[in-house]
């Protein structure tokens, strides 16, 4: 009798040693959903990666942490409770090459799409007002007088007495191909690498070695509330007045990727409505080019369009 109950002990410690979270780590474990709420389970972690570009990551100083995007990663950490966490820093450009490579992350402050070859996206969790010109007083009186206001962006990239700076690895869906259009003329731009690149460029523009760059008002929004200098000015676009971006989080377009986009979805609604986040979207879209509030315009555009 003691040796029969020896060999079930065996075989019943082979058979757990079978199915440990090491299969998770070799590729073979699939998320399984919970019975009661379908996230995945704990085996797996949520791999981060984010960028020293504030305000939508902010790495250091008095707002660290405060980031839209930061945040944004804090709710759904905390509605994924299943799902371990980590966060890396890495320069944009690495970021894209990884998704390119079929690197398993996610990144969360991406621009919303129906699909990719290299990432996959959560629906929509937020929205921005489209891109506009950053640039000094000075600059802004005179891009104005010549390309009016709201700005023709296609006339102003093609005047090559004004410099564009922007940090590489920048891309500009709505715009990007009029940037590109231009590229084979004289058009005089400065492409910034490396870590802290939007905040670089921002001094760039107020030390004069370039005339302005391309972004989102809430870059303007970040220099005035960290900035102790004359605070830079922001110029809407002609070609993109009226517009708005859907933000979203993108991840692997992969087996590993989908799952966790799957595991996202499921929470956006609570998500969406986490008062942590809200409150950080309503700090950095403060000044609102529209005369309906931002809450009442994040319902119609992206809860309403996805619900």
């Amino acid at each position: 009798m003691y040796r029969v109950l020896q060999n079930t002990l065996f075989i019943a410690l082979l058979i757990c040693f079978a199915y440990t979270p090491s299969q998770a780590a070799s590729g073979s474990y699939a998320m399984q959903p919970k019975s009661t709420s379908g996230n995945a389970t704990n085996a797996e972690t949520l791999e981060w990666v984010i960028n020293t570009a504030p305000p939508f990551h902010i790495v250091s100083g008095p707002l660290k942490g405060q980031g839209i995007c930061d945040v944004l990663i804090d709710v759904v950490d905390e509605a994924i409770p299943e799902l371990k966490s980590n966060r890396t820093v890495f320069p944009q450009t690495r970021i894209t090459q990884q998704f390119d490579r079929n690197h398993n992350q996610c990144f969360p402050c991406m621009i919303h799409r129906p699909s990719s070859s290299s990432a996959t996206y959560t629906e929509p969790t937020h929205f921005y007002y489209p891109h506009g010109i950053i640039t000094t007083q000075e600059h802004a009186a005179l891009i104005t007088e010549k390309y009016g206001n709201p700005v023709k962006l296609e006339k102003l990239v093609s005047d090559n007495s004004f410099q564009l700076g922007y940090p590489a690895g920048r891309r500009y869906p709505s715009l990007q191909h009029i940037i590109d259009g231009v590229s084979g003329t004289e058009i005089t731009r400065v492409v910034h690498t490396g870590e802290n690149a939007t905040a670089a460029i921002l001094a760039m523009i107020k030390s004069g070695r370039i005339d302005y760059t391309i972004e989102y008002q809430i870059l303007q929004n970040f220099d005035a509330s960290t900035s102790g200098t004359t605070p830079l000015t922001f110029l809407p676009i002609a070609e993109t007045e009226g517009n708005f971006v859907l933000g979203a989080i993108g991840c692997t377009n992969n087996e590993w990727g989908r799952n966790m986009v799957n595991a996202i979805n499921q929470v956006l609604p609570e998500v969406r409505e986490s008062p942590e986040f809200l409150e950080i979207l309503d700090l950095w879209f403060r000044n609102n080019p529209e005369p309906e509030p931002y809450r009442e315009l994040l319902r119609s555009r992206v809860w309403q369009d996805t619900n």
